[in-house]
This record gives structure tokens, sequence and C-alpha cells, in this order.
């Protein structure tokens, strides 16, 4: 029994309570705040990002009281409009199309720094998050350890991008390592970490 087939996996009729826990988890510290500076443009971001994994990866939570979310992909499956249409996104995101153009120079920024990492097959990490009641608690870690065991099972290493420097001691304590840290551009201007655990 492997620990990620012990998570309940995020079916379509747990979306909307996926995303109010992803929400919940970073809504105070959100980086598409300094783009939208709209808390509901932050919900739809979200559920574009959960749609997305639904449809070419995995959402996976704690339990089916979805105390906590980890959304992930397969490395050679970026998040293209195209893919966002054919995972039922369209409508969703044409409610942040005024914002295009600014998330297109950021996820830019992003992709050129991960080139340079040269990295093999990965498994991407896109978005983690414990609901606020129950941080702190090892749900998270569940989650990650879920991962972790997946990653090295299939030989994959595990990237993610984090734009807090809080995150980045949380990770490195489950064998994750800076490979780059960015500054995000206009009109974010934040510092951003490219991390990686590699498979052992």
């Amino acid at each position: 029994m492997s620990l990620i087939s012990d998570l309940y996996k995020i079916q379509k009729k747990d979306l909307k309570n996926a995303v109010d826990v992803l929400t919940n988890a970073f809504s105070e510290e959100s980086m598409w705040d300094e783009v939208f500076n709209d808390e509901d443009k932050n919900r739809v971001l979200t559920e574009v990002m959960v749609r997305f994994c639904l449809k070419y990866g995995n959402v996976l939570s704690t339990s089916d009281n979805l105390e906590g979310i980890i959304a992930i992909a397969p490395h050679d499956k970026e998040m293209t409009a195209l893919r966002v249409i054919r995972s039922g996104a369209f409508f969703l995101s044409m409610k942040i199309s005024n914002e295009s153009k600014k998330m297109k120079v950021l996820s830019n920024s992003i992709e050129e720094a991960k080139k340079s990492l040269n990295l093999s097959p990965y498994i991407h990490l896109l978005i983690m998050g414990v609901s606020q009641e129950f941080q702190g608690k090892g749900f998270g870690g569940k989650l990650l350890r879920a991962v972790i065991e997946k990653a090295e099972t299939e030989g994959k290493p595990i990237y993610l991008e984090t734009q807090k420097e809080g995150n980045v001691s949380l990770y490195e304590k489950y064998g994750f390592s800076v490979k780059k840290k960015i500054f995000l551009p206009e009109p974010l201007n934040l510092p951003m970490w490219l991390m990686l655990r590699d498979t052992k």
C-alpha cells in the first residue's frame, strides 16, 4: 500500500470545496493579490489551476474532509491556453483575461529561469495548501510525503516554485533544495525560489 493510495483523489464533484480550501490557505499571502488586487480573481486562478491538474495530473487531499490539497502535473504538460480550454476552464480564464498580459510576462520569466536548470522529466508540484484551521497539524507533511514516495517510485525529481521565503526552509526539510532565485518583473518585482527534490 502506497502513501499516495491513502490519499483522497479529488473528483469534479469536489472542485468547489477544493478551491475553497486553497483559497482559504492562501487568503493572506497570495502573490496574485499584486496582480489582481481582487479576491474573486484570485479564486478564479486557483480554480483554473485545479481544473488543469484534474485533467492532466492529480489533485489529492488528506481525506474526504479536504483538510489540505495538493495538485501535481507531469513535466510535459505546461499550462498552455489550449490545455486550459480542454480542462474546462475557458470561461473562467476569460474572467482574468484583462490580466493575461501581466501573467504571460510572469510565466515567461519563470519558464526562462526553469530552462536554465536543464531538468529531466519531473513531477511539477503546482499548488499545495492546507485550510487555516488545520495548519500546523501535519496535513501538509502527509501530502508531501505521499508525492515524494510517488516520485521516488517513478525515479523522478519534484519541481516547485515558491514566492514565500518561509516556505523554503519547510521544503528543505523534505529534501528540496533551491536551484535558482529570481526576481519577478513588474508589476510584482518580488523574489521567487525555484526548488527541486532530486531522486535519491
